[in-house]
């Protein structure tokens, strides 16, 4: 459907009108990184829907996180195996990987110990396709670079699980022929709630501006995700609201989560690749400790809108990296044992 190569993106220059870009889900990404031994901005691929067919040449070790996605190896004798997620894997050489369709959640973030080996662009290896940066589309055939660090990433991990007396093989007549893996393994990222999706949120500059009745519908109504969604934003469809009081807006500076209203009457939700600037009213912002939440999204979602205040929204950010940062720390004690 849509498979990208992603770091944590570009951010700080919105003032040059590029936004941030990079993983929907920074933290993700970083946490797949991590799971093989990579720093947390190191490149690796964002799996949108469902996922590539992947073969690797030479052996790797990889993870991924996010959605919930089934993947299958296919080992040298032929015999077909189900790929363990959310925990470093190590593959063999000639590893033939096929992603099927997430089954909850709607994104994936797969690192490969070593990196993507791709140009750096104003600081950052990750595709943004709204501005048209980095490497053209990834089609089929298309050949990537694992970084010069490779072997080394790889043999510390592979190290990792000799010394773990849960690890996990399967398949193969040797060890060097078998995937090898561990018995524990992160949460997927998707809320319980899923395919609702409840987002809190601060009212923005423009809330007051509504009727009564279309603030009601904004704020009650379950709004449908829709296909005119992408990298830039969750399009919703659902009881329009009336919009001719906001005809003569300026344009001014939007962000990662603001929620505008088009003429139509439907809310738009800014993701990762939003244009710098906008003259649509800004009816509501999606609070930063929800963006591992809005990465999830996708055309089966439903989303709920709630309305917090500032100390609220800090202390659920706080809370977000909180858990991050200790989640970081746990992997890396799994994984130095």
């Amino acid at each position: 459907l849509l498979t990208s190569i992603q770091d944590q993106g570009r951010p700080g220059l919105l003032h040059a009108a590029l936004s941030r870009g990079g993983a929907m889900d920074p933290m993700q990404m970083a946490l797949a990184n991590r799971l093989v031994g990579n720093p947390i901005d190191a490149a690796g691929l964002e799996f949108t829907g469902m996922g590539p067919t992947l073969f690797f040449e030479r052996p790797a070790a990889i993870a991924w996180t996010g959605a919930v996605m089934a993947a299958t190896w296919t080992a040298a004798d032929g015999t077909k195996h189900p790929v363990p997620s959310h925990r470093p894997v190590l593959l063999p050489a000639k590893s033939l990987l096929q992603f099927g369709a997430c089954v909850s959640g709607f994104r994936c973030w797969l690192a490969v110990a070593g990196g993507l080996e791709v140009e750096r662009l104003l600081g950052s290896r990750s595709q943004h396709l709204a501005a048209e940066l980095g490497l053209p589309r990834l089609t089929a055939n298309t050949e990537l670079s694992i970084g010069p660090n490779a072997d080394l990433a790889r043999t510390a991990i592979a190290a990792a699980l000799d010394r773990d007396v849960q690890a996990i093989e399967i398949g193969g007549t040797s060890k060097a022929a078998r995937l090898r893996s561990t018995r524990w393994s992160l949460r997927p990222s998707v809320p319980e709630s899923w395919p609702a999706i409840q987002l809190a949120c601060l009212p923005g500059r423009h809330l007051h501006l509504l009727a009564d009745a279309d603030r009601q519908v904004l704020m009650t109504q379950a709004w449908q995700v829709s296909a005119r969604s992408n990298r830039q934003g969750l399009g919703l469809e659902g009881h329009a609201m009336n919009t001719a009081q906001f005809s003569n807006l300026q344009s001014e500076p939007i962000r990662e989560g603001t929620v505008q209203l088009p003429p139509a009457g439907m809310p738009f939700v800014l993701l990762a690749e939003h244009q710098s600037t906008g003259g649509y009213p800004r009816v509501l912002e999606v609070i930063s400790a929800m963006t591992s939440v809005l990465a999830q999204a996708g055309p089966n979602s439903r989303i709920i809108f709630k309305l917090v205040g500032e100390q609220e929204a800090d202390v659920l950010e706080r809370a977000n990296r909180r858990s991050f940062e200790e989640t970081l720390a746990a992997v890396d004690l799994k994984l130095q044992q």
